[in-house]
């Protein structure tokens, strides 16, 4: 072969490999920064949470900055893992349908409802409880955090609009049996109009209400209500034994439905600095979580 035609093949074959690996993603662009290793912008994805890198330089910056809570069309090669861009503009409104403009759930919008996505079938449910995060070590870290990283993955890689169930134990209960929490929590799905508890440190499979219930009540003569308001658990301390509230996959912890019952704070987006501390729930999460990094230092909670 001679060696105009090796670097004609040569080439053609690089050109192959980089149109074979590009490709588009319509998301929200939700933060951008430069990198303190190289030279770089980093932009984060609101859709996939993954992080898009391009060249850095000021008229960049400035321009993608200004893209920020927007949806844009990202066009992107893969080299390697990494995600370089290599055109990125605004989204026009006939490109995208109104789900796909409603990307920034970063921020709250007053339009935006909630409805928990049907998964269908139970199979289908076991074959997402497969795929959550789970190292196994419930030491490093408190149920919220590891039912919120849940419900973040279903949402961010499946597009699954799942809800949290609380378990609330009253004084009464904390009494009788000298309990170590006074609530749990984990992501709710619904498969076929039955709901089904994925609690992926404490059960081996998607599991009834009910029956998640009773394994850590250590009984099934117990029922527990269910609430709507925060305040009809504080008010019922001394009239049942628990309770339990279904809520958006937004919320983290029981203050936050407190705030939304007594100071109106709805929750119907994300919170960047929440995800920042729940993702620290499982080993090797800053390189999984690498998205949700803005450079900045986590706030504790």
């Amino acid at each position: 072969m001679n060696m105009k035609l090796w670097v004609t093949l040569s080439v053609s074959l690089l050109f192959f490999q980089s149109v074979a690996k590009a490709d588009t993603v319509f998301t929200t662009v939700f933060n951008v920064f430069e990198s303190v290793k190289n030279e770089r912008l980093l932009v984060l994805s609101g859709i996939d949470g993954r992080v898009y890198k391009t060249s850095n330089d000021e008229e960049n910056l400035k321009r993608i900055s200004s893209m920020i809570g927007q949806v844009v069309k990202l066009d992107y090669r893969l080299s390697g893992e990494e995600a370089i861009i290599t055109n990125i503009r605004v989204a026009f409104n006939n490109e995208v349908d109104s789900k796909t403009l409603d990307l920034n759930h970063f921020q709250y919008d007053q339009l935006r409802t909630f409805a928990p996505t049907d998964l269908k079938t139970y199979e289908k449910a076991v074959e997402v409880f497969k795929n959550m995060l789970n190292d196994g070590d419930k030491n490093r870290s408190q149920c919220f955090q590891r039912a919120h990283m849940w419900s973040y993955d279903m949402w961010s890689k499946s597009n699954i609009f799942s809800e949290k169930i609380f378990a609330f134990y009253t004084k009464r209960f904390q009494i009788l049996e000298d309990w170590n929490w006074w609530f749990h929590v984990a992501p709710l799905v619904t498969a076929g109009g039955v709901e089904y508890v994925m609690d992926g440190t404490f059960m081996k499979k998607p599991t009834e209400v009910q029956a998640w219930l009773n394994f850590f009540l250590r009984t099934d003569k117990i029922t527990c209500p269910e609430i709507t308001n925060y305040q009809e658990f504080e008010e019922g301390h001394w009239k049942r034994l628990c309770y339990i509230m279904k809520v958006p996959m937004y919320y983290l912890r029981p203050l936050d439905m407190e705030n939304r019952d007594k100071k109106g704070e709805q929750r119907n987006h994300w919170i960047l600095e929440e995800l920042q501390f729940a993702r620290k729930a499982f080993k090797g999460w800053e390189k999984t979580y690498e998205g949700l990094d803005t450079g900045k230092k986590d706030v504790k909670y």
